[in-house]
């Protein structure tokens, strides 16, 4: 009897042990849930991979808003030696929590654009993929805290580079202070 109940805590103790190969396989599960609540969080899908910020770069993860009328939020991941990015801009433009804002220029001056660049490559470059009149997306803004100095949303992408291919940001999210 006593080697049973030894047993059965020995396999109790393994059991509550956490296994960092317990990370989720399925993509979506690996971004952070939805919130709104300024958890500094953000993560999206590029071509149905997780991508997330992570330590290996400078800035993994930046949100500004300035004037209230200048956005940006930036997401980077380095791997190895790159460093890949994704650049969400809208200038210009005061944010409404409701509203939907189309992606759909390059960067520049008044753009209100959605960026992947690999290596900090500019355009024209095979590594520089961005938004353009015909290839588009979407920023929802989902919540706004100003006491707190806070945006909430979710976001999807398509973006294209000088060679005509085109990556697929889809599931975005993010809860960021500013």
């Amino acid at each position: 009897m006593k080697k049973t109940i030894l047993l059965l805590i020995i396999m109790a103790i393994f059991n509550c042990c956490k296994n960092d190969n317990d990370k989720p396989t399925n993509p979506l599960d690996q971004l952070p849930q939805v919130t709104k609540t300024g958890e500094n969080t953000a993560g999206c899908l590029v071509n149905g991979e997780a991508f997330l910020p992570n330590n290996g770069s400078v800035i993994p993860l930046s949100c500004n808003y300035l004037d209230g009328e200048d956005f940006t939020l930036k997401i980077s991941n380095k791997i190895n030696n790159d460093l890949f990015t994704i650049l969400i801009s809208i200038y210009n433009t005061p944010l409404q929590v409701g509203q939907t804002y189309k992606l759909n220029t390059m960067f520049e001056t008044n753009a209100k654009s959605g960026e992947y660049f690999i290596n900090t490559s500019p355009s024209p470059s095979p590594n520089y993929y961005s938004t353009s009149p015909t290839v588009t997306g979407e920023l929802t803004i989902t919540h706004h805290d100003f006491d707190n100095a806070f945006l909430s949303g979710t976001f999807w992408f398509d973006a294209i580079n000088s060679s005509g291919e085109v990556i697929e940001v889809r599931e975005g999210r993010f809860d960021m202070e500013y």
